[in-house]
């Protein structure tokens, strides 16, 4: 069952292992305390006040290169016996969240994981029994710390943080000018994304719209892969404006089917800041055509995403560079298309 506590929040910084320690629950996540840029501010009352939920999630381990971010889809293919009880453990106790774990390849030869302490909230979106194990959608939800692992057996069980963003209570205040930066920037994103998706629907038909409106448990998984990256522009879209999901949100041992995380009491849409972080996460989706070179670019950026060094800016900046290289490769495809009569 999820444990939730509230603690007063001091900045920490270092990573974490899986070879964890027990009990370490009180732990609080960082954030940047020195104001940046003129007339913007950080109100370190607020900071040092505020309170952190802690809560126990079961959690699935993946190579950093597979991180699932924010925004973004995967389907599962789950089979293992220990699998299968956190499954059932997050659909009886968490209201089908979990954590997405990542570790950092080894070279250094020495034994054990090094796992990234920036790991991603997870909810389930459905799931399909199969004639060997279940077939499992998960939807990223938001950025979560690692703050340290209660259990490895039969699965992890990690105590997991908010991570702030800009626009939460304690987290720095930008300017004028720096919030009109940001707001040039996202509307400049904004539109990128759209000639995106109208070049990739031009590129397949109208292929790629149908199939983000036609997903579903139906979905097949070739052969006993474990999983895939399903997610794509416009589903991602659609989750930048939905409630927030986070795990301050989870009180109680709840359900799956209890719990409708799709109901937000009051919610009346994202305040500018709390749209731009989502943005900045949900834009960062595998392009039709992708190059080996443009994905193995996306991975690198979404490693840079999660971490808890960069800011809303860094990110946002990110995001620019990948749609303006999406943008080309999709202009040229699209030229090729028509040149060939396609």
């Amino acid at each position: 069952m999820p444990t939730t506590t509230r603690t007063t929040a001091r900045p920490s910084r270092g990573g974490a292992t899986c070879g964890g320690a027990r009990g370490a629950r009180t732990r609080r996540a960082s954030w940047t305390t020195v104001a940046r840029g003129a007339g913007g501010y950080l109100d370190y009352a607020a900071a040092l006040s505020k309170e952190f939920t802690s809560v126990e999630l079961p959690s699935l381990l993946f190579p950093r290169a597979e991180t699932l971010l924010p925004g973004s889809a995967m389907t599962l293919h789950l089979y293992e016996a220990r699998f299968l009880a956190l499954l059932d453990a997050a659909r009886a106790n968490t209201g089908g969240l979990i954590a997405q774990l990542t570790y950092f390849e080894n070279e250094s030869g020495e034994e054990g994981l090094r796992v990234n302490s920036s790991a991603t909230l997870a909810r389930i979106e459905w799931v399909k029994r199969e004639a060997v194990g279940a077939t499992v959608r998960v939807a990223g939800e938001a950025r979560v710390k690692l703050e340290g692992v209660v259990s490895r057996e039969p699965y992890i069980t990690g105590v997991y943080t908010h991570v702030p963003q800009m626009g939460d209570v304690g987290t720095y205040v930008p300017s004028d000018a720096e919030l009109a930066q940001v707001r040039e920037v996202t509307d400049y994103i904004e539109n990128a994304v759209r000639d995106v998706m109208t070049l990739s629907d031009r590129l397949n038909g109208d292929a790629s719209a149908s199939a983000a409106e036609g997903e579903g448990e139906d979905e097949e998984i070739d052969g006993m892969w474990t999983h895939k990256e399903v997610g794509d522009l416009r589903t991602a879209m659609r989750w930048v404006d939905a409630p927030a999901i986070t795990i301050e949100r989870i009180e109680t041992p709840i359900s799956m089917e209890d719990a409708d995380w799709s109901r937000a009491d009051g919610f009346t849409g994202h305040s500018e800041l709390a749209r731009a972080e989502r943005l900045s996460f949900a834009v960062l989706q595998v392009a039709p055509a992708s190059t080996p070179s443009a994905l193995r670019t996306l991975i690198s950026c979404r490693a840079v995403a999660m971490s808890a060094e960069h800011g809303l800016m860094d990110r946002l900046r990110l995001c620019v560079s990948v749609l303006e290289d999406q943008l080309n490769t999709l202009r040229a495809k699209v030229a090729l298309k028509s040149t060939l009569g396609g």
